[in-house]
C-alpha cells in the first residue's frame, strides 16, 4: 500500500509538471527543459499509468496532444486528427517498430523517411483550391485560426490551379541565418529559431508577422483516395501544387522500388533496400549541422495509405509513423560558481561556471542560466551536480539538477543591485536590467563591442587590453579610443614599442571603416546588422538623416521599412534622440570616422542581390578577409548564409573551396567565381548568366 501511495503521488507530480512544460512549449514558445528530458518524464508517467490505470488523470498528458490553444484567436474544430508522434532514440527500437507494422497488416510494407523540421505545427484547409483556414494544432481536436498571419508567408499558395478540397500539415520554421539576423531586434529573448517562429505565428499583428521571413515545410497531405494511394503520391501532388517539401526524402523497401503513378516525381527522392536504413540515418545525422534550418530528428512513415487505418492510432499518436529523435550530446559536471554579467545595454545574465567537462569534442566550462525564472524551474544552486547538453549540438545548456549539494539549501537568488555600480536592478519581462548608463561594466562592454572584428575591427585592442585602459581611466568611453595618446603606454609592463605602434596603426586604420560598420559598432539596442543594412538600403545612408528623422519622431517612417517593426522603430527614435548618444556621435565625427555610406552606386542598383542567398567558400584575391565579400553582398540586398542548403541561390567560390563547393554542385546551385563576382558588382547586374 505504501508503494501505491508513493506512485499515486508521483503520478500527480508528473502530470502537473508535464502540463506546465506543455504550456511553456506550445503557448509561450519558451520551453525550459530539453525534448529528451520531457520525453523521459512522459515515459515515466506512461509506465506508471499502465501499472495503475485507475490512478491516471482523465486529462493526463499521455492521453492528449500538447495544446497551444489561446483565447486571443478564434477556435476551429479540426476535420482531421492532428496528433503528436511517438518517439524512439535507438536504431534497434526503430527496426523493431518497422517489423511490428508489417506483422500488424500481415504483408511487407515500404517506409518513407523525412527530416523532422523543428518549428510550429500548422494545418491548412483548402476548399475548391483556395485557402479557407490556417489553424494551429491546438489540442488535436480544436485549434486556433491564424489565417491572416499565414497569408503573409509568400511561399504558401493561397490558391492552387485545381479546384480540390484537401488539407495540408506542415511546420512553420525559421532558418538559422534568419534567426541570427533577427534576434538582436526582437523585443523579447528567443533561445532558438523554433521559439521565434512559434511566437511570431501567434502575434496579433499580421504586419509584424510579415516582417519575419517565416517558411513552411509540408509533410502530410490529406486528399480523397481517388487522388492519391501512397504517401509519396501525396507529397508529389503537394509539390505540383506549389508547396515546399523536404528535398531529401528516402523510400525504404524490401521489394522492388515503387514508382510514382502518372509520371509524378519528387525532387531528390532516393530509394534504398530496407537494410540501408541505419546507414542513411547516420548519414543524415552527420549532415545535420550543415543545414541552415533546424531538425530535431527524422520521421519514418508507412507509405501505403490503405495500410494506415489497419495499423491504427492512439489518442496521442498514429501507430503508422514514428519520430527518430537525435539526442543532444550531454555530460554531468558540478557548478563551481555563478557569475553575473551585465551587457552593454544593461541586461543582467547569470552564467554557471562549471568544472570543465568534454562534450561532443570540446571542453565546456560555462553555460548561461538565462534569468531567475530559469534557475527557479531547475531549483539550482552553486555546488549542485548538473546535466549539461549542447542544444543543437552547439550551445551549452544546463538541463537539470542530478544531485543537490547537501551543504547548501534552497535555490540561487540573483542580486537585487548591480554588482558593478550598485544601482537597483529593474525587471523587464523575464530579465533584470541595470538602468545606470554610467555603469562601468556597461561602458566597458560598449567599448569592447565597438572594437570587435565584425564592427570596427581594431584587432590590437582585445578585451584584456581594453579593461586595462578602462581601469586606469585612460579610455572611459568610445570616443576616447581616438583621443588617447597611446605612446603614454610605453614603459608599462606588456607595452613594448612594437605593440604600441601596432595599436596606433590599427586605431588609425579603423577610421576607414564604412558607415554601416560604424553604425553597427555603436551597439544601439536592436540595431543589428540586418537593421543597419535595411536603413542604408532605404535611404538612411547618412547619420544626419537618421538623427533628423528621430528628432521628428518619425516612428512610422522607420517601421514602414519591411523588416523593421514598430518596437525597433521606437528604439531607433529614442536612441538617436538621446543627448548622450548624440554627443558621442559628434565626438566620433570630429575624430574622422565615416558617418555616411559611400556605395558608388545609384539607388536603383543598390539591391542587385535582393532575395538572393549566398554562401562564401575558399580564399580570394580581392576580399581579404572574405567577410569583405559578405559585406558587399549584404550591401546590395543579398543575404549571406553559413551552410549550403536547397534554399541557397549562389555560392561564391574562391581558391580551395572545399566541401561547400561540392555540396553546391550536388544540389545544382549556381556557383560564381571571383572574377565574375567582381564583374557583377562593377556592371550592377545581380545575376550571372551561367555558372563558372
Amino acid at each position: 500500500m505504501a508503494l501505491r501511495d508513493r506512485d499515486r503521488h508521483r503520478i500527480r507530480q508528473l502530470t502537473r509538471e508535464l502540463l506546465g512544460h506543455q504550456r511553456h512549449y506550445y503557448q509561450e514558445a519558451a520551453p525550459v527543459i530539453s525534448d529528451r528530458e520531457y520525453d523521459r518524464l512522459f515515459d515515466e508517467l506512461r509506465e506508471l499509468e499502465k501499472r495503475y490505470p485507475d490512478l491516471a488523470d482523465p486529462n493526463s498528458p499521455t492521453k492528449r496532444v500538447g495544446s497551444d490553444l489561446s483565447n486571443e484567436f478564434p477556435d476551429f474544430e479540426h476535420r482531421i486528427p492532428v496528433l503528436s508522434l511517438d518517439k524512439v532514440y535507438r536504431m534497434d527500437e526503430l527496426k523493431e517498430w518497422t517489423e511490428k507494422r508489417g506483422v500488424e497488416v500481415n504483408r511487407e510494407l515500404d517506409f518513407v523517411l523525412e527530416e523532422k523540421y523543428d518549428g510550429a505545427s500548422i494545418v491548412l484547409y483548402y476548399r475548391q483550391g483556395e485557402l479557407e483556414a490556417a489553424v494551429t494544432r491546438g489540442n488535436g481536436r480544436v485549434g486556433n485560426v491564424v489565417t491572416e498571419n499565414i497569408r503573409t508567408i509568400g511561399e504558401i499558395p493561397l490558391k492552387v490551379d485545381v479546384p480540390l478540397d484537401f488539407s495540408v500539415r506542415g511546420e512553420i520554421y525559421l532558418t538559422r541565418s534568419d534567426f541570427l539576423t533577427l534576434r538582436d531586434r526582437m523585443s523579447r529573448e528567443y533561445a532558438n529559431p523554433r521559439n521565434l517562429a512559434a511566437g511570431t505565428l501567434r502575434s496579433l499583428n499580421s504586419a509584424a508577422v510579415a516582417r519575419v521571413p517565416l517558411k513552411l515545410a509540408v509533410y502530410e497531405g490529406n486528399f480523397a483516395p481517388a487522388v492519391v494511394s501512397t504517401h509519396l503520391d501525396s507529397l508529389a501532388r503537394l509539390a505540383e501544387l506549389g508547396f515546399f517539401i523536404d528535398r531529401d526524402i528516402c523510400l525504404f523497401s524490401r521489394r522492388p522500388p515503387l514508382r510514382l503513378p502518372s509520371g509524378k516525381s519528387l525532387p531528390g527522392l532516393r530509394v534504398f533496400p530496407m537494410d540501408r536504413l541505419s546507414a542513411v540515418i547516420e548519414e543524415k545525422r552527420k549532415r545535420r549541422d550543415g543545414l541552415d534550418y533546424e531538425i530535431d530528428g527524422l520521421v519514418l512513415k508507412v507509405n501505403d495509405l490503405a495500410a494506415r487505418p489497419e495499423i491504427g492510432q492512439t489518442s496521442h499518436h498514429p501507430k503508422w509513423a514514428v519520430a527518430y529523435k537525435f539526442e543532444a550530446p550531454a555530460a554531468e559536471t558540478v557548478i563551481d560558481s555563478i557569475e553575473i554579467q551585465v551587457g552593454r545595454n544593461g541586461r543582467v545574465t547569470p552564467v554557471a561556471v562549471l568544472q570543465p567537462v568534454r562534450i561532443a569534442g570540446s571542453v565546456v566550462s560555462r553555460a548561461t542560466l538565462h534569468n531567475q525564472d530559469y534557475i527557479d524551474l531547475l531549483e539550482l544552486n552553486i555546488g549542485d551536480r548538473v546535466e549539461i547538453s549542447k542544444r543543437g549540438d552547439i550551445i551549452p545548456a544546463v538541463e537539470k539538477v542530478v544531485e543537490k549539494d547537501r551543504g547548501r539549501k534552497g535555490t540561487y537568488r540573483m542580486p537585487a543591485d548591480c554588482p558593478f555600480c550598485g544601482a537597483p536592478l529593474v525587471r523587464e519581462g523575464a530579465h533584470l536590467f541595470c538602468p545606470d548608463p554610467d555603469c562601468p561594466e556597461r561602458k566597458i562592454r560598449q567599448i569592447i563591442h565597438f572594437c570587435r572584428r565584425d564592427c570596427m575591427d581594431i584587432e590590437t585592442l582585445g578585451e584584456k587590453t581594453l579593461r586595462f585602459l578602462f581601469q586606469r581611466g585612460l579610455v572611459r568611453d568610445i570616443p576616447d579610443l581616438y583621443r588617447f595618446e597611446y605612446r603614454e603606454l610605453l614603459g608599462l609592463e606588456g607595452f613594448q614599442e612594437k605593440k604600441v605602434e601596432n595599436i596606433i596603426r590599427s586605431v588609425g586604420e579603423s577610421k576607414k571603416q564604412p558607415f554601416h560598420r560604424v553604425l553597427l559598432a555603436l551597439g544601439f539596442e536592436n540595431l543589428g546588422r540586418r537593421v543597419v543594412e535595411l536603413l542604408i538600403a532605404h535611404g538612411y545612408d547618412q547619420v544626419d538623416k537618421i538623427i533628423r528623422a528621430a528628432r521628428e519622431q518619425d516612428i512610422e517612417g522607420f517601421s514602414a521599412i519591411e523588416g523593421i517593426g514598430e518596437h525597433t522603430a521606437r528604439l531607433i527614435v529614442k536612441q538617436f534622440s538621446d543627448p548622450i548618444q548624440l554627443r558621442r556621435i559628434a565626438r566620433l565625427k570630429e575624430s574622422g570616422l565615416r558617418f555616411s555610406e559611400d556605395t558608388g552606386l545609384s539607388s536603383s542598383d543598390r539591391l542587385i542581390f535582393r532575395d538572393q542567398r549566398w554562401v562564401i567558400t575558399g580564399s580570394f584575391a580581392h576580399f581579404q578577409p572574405r567577410e569583405k565579400a559578405a559585406e558587399v553582398i549584404r550591401r546590395h540586398g543579398g543575404r549571406v548564409l553559413n551552410t549550403v542548403s536547397s534554399r541557397t541561390t549562389h555560392v561564391l567560390a574562391g581558391r580551395d573551396p572545399g566541401s561547400k563547393y561540392l555540396r553546391a554542385r550536388e544540389l545544382g546551385i549556381r556557383i560564381v567565381k571571383e572574377p565574375r563576382f567582381v564583374k557583377m558588382i562593377r556592371e550592377g547586374k545581380g545575376d550571372a548568366d551561367q555558372s563558372d
